[in-house]
């Protein structure tokens, strides 16, 4: 029987201290199970390295609350990677140093890709938490290295298919992304789930314009919006870090007559807070856990809801909490079954076991590219609703169907 399932469910509703002080009392000497937690605490996401310290930390103490792992108390080593590559170099070096030899973290691709390159200098697993350039899990494949979200690939694929179910009448499809490989990479795997799932599960062919793109950390999108209105586009997937200024910039010209669905490809709760009641219709948003799939279906997930609503006084938890309270999960129930925290026996038990997490079942594919639930909610506007927004619609459907190929240290290619 698995950890989640045979000890986290034992664990009641938090306090609001508990997340750092278990109650359980651990025997005299019980050496504690260390995780590297690399968070962005500071610089422009500080929020998302909050939620994510938050869902590891909750997980933990559940974890403590409920005797541990083989008797052994989990400690969380909390460092804060100030999305920086040399930052997250310099905190792997440091934890591995004091014994660690598990991380989980990488919210942005670039620091991926930093944990990547050190792991075998320093002998130790890392699960990517957020971020999906494709490379991770192709060209830039390393074998102690897990993707526990999903790739751009998939979940680019996972919204061609969720547009072809919704909207099969909306036909005209454009995108605004970033204009780096990070951007093209997510466009690229959403025209090929439109092209894939329209013919399907619509009987139509879609007309797939050219992307429209922008910069990191532009805020002037007048040229962009113009671009979309004089463009057969019915459809955007959105692809960059402020669409919010984006939609506020594009009311005045009306474009919310013209675009008849949005698709945001990660911006989560932060998007639906941003807009509140400037919401447009039809507006979709990826997360990396929706709350609203599974506090009905999963003990433990009703569990970290409630234990996070009485510690931050919020019912809005992001997908940052969940899947960070997954990875730590996922941990928990490797050492479990390996009986062991050597890395080789981490590596050997993440590759090769399925995990109950808050999320759904997840396991980690040849690529260790983790297949589970594509996670996609829609927000609307609400004059009374708390930050103005209320949930209309989501869902939860698994990736399997829509995944590319693994090809492991090779390219991704097109099917």
């Amino acid at each position: 029987m698995s950890f989640t399932r045979r000890q986290l469910l034992k664990s009641s509703a938090l306090a609001a201290g508990l997340a750092v002080t278990p109650r359980f009392v651990f025997a005299q000497g019980a050496e504690p199970i260390k995780i590297g937690v690399l968070a962005p605490l500071s610089g422009f996401a500080p929020d998302l390295g909050r939620d994510v310290k938050i869902g590891a930390e909750i997980a933990a103490a559940q974890i403590n609350a409920a005797g541990g792992i083989n008797g052994r108390p989990i400690e969380l080593i909390v460092r804060d990677d100030k999305i920086n590559p040399n930052e997250t170099v310099a905190a792997i070096r440091e934890l591995a140093g004091q014994g660690v030899n598990m991380f989980l973290g990488g919210v942005f691709t670039a620091t991926a890709l930093a944990a990547f390159g050190v792991l075998e200098s320093v002998n130790a697993t890392f699960i990517v938490i957020h971020g999906n350039g494709d490379p991770l899990t192709y060209e830039k494949y390393n074998p102690l290295g897990f993707r526990l979200n999903e790739s751009a690939a998939i979940r680019g694929r996972a919204a061609g298919r969720l547009a072809a179910q919704r909207y099969p009448e909306v036909t005209h499809w454009s995108g605004i992304t970033t204009d780096n490989e990070a951007g093209a990479s997510q466009w690229r795997a959403f025209a090929a789930g439109i092209r894939k799932f329209y013919p399907a599960i619509a009987g139509k062919e879609p007309v797939i314009l050219d992307p429209i793109t922008v910069k990191v950390g532009a805020n002037d999108f007048k040229n962009e919006i113009a671009k979309i209105m004089s463009s057969s586009a019915e459809g955007l997937m959105l692809s960059f870090p402020d669409p919010a200024t984006l939609v506020q910039q594009a009311r005045p010209f009306g474009w919310e007559s013209k675009i008849k669905v949005f698709m945001d490809m990660g911006n989560d709760i932060v998007l639906a807070n941003a807009l509140g009641k400037r919401t447009p219709a039809n507006f979709w948003t990826a997360s990396n856990w929706h709350y609203g799939a599974y506090v009905d279906k999963i003990p433990a997930a009703k569990q970290l809801y409630d234990d996070y609503k009485a510690m931050q006084n919020d019912d809005r938890p992001s997908g940052y909490v969940g899947i960070a309270h997954a990875a730590v999960s996922i941990y928990a129930q490797a050492v479990e079954q390996a009986k062991s925290t050597a890395t080789d026996d981490i590596k050997k038990a993440l590759g090769s076991l399925t995990f109950d997490t808050v999320g759904g079942q997840r396991s980690f594919r040849e690529d260790n590219q983790a297949l589970g639930d594509s996670n996609f909610y829609q927000f609307e506007a609400s004059e009374t609703a708390p930050k103005g927004w209320n949930v209309k619609e989501f869902v939860a459907e698994n990736n399997a169907e829509v995944a590319p190929k693994p090809n492991p240290g090779g390219p991704l290619t097109e099917e």
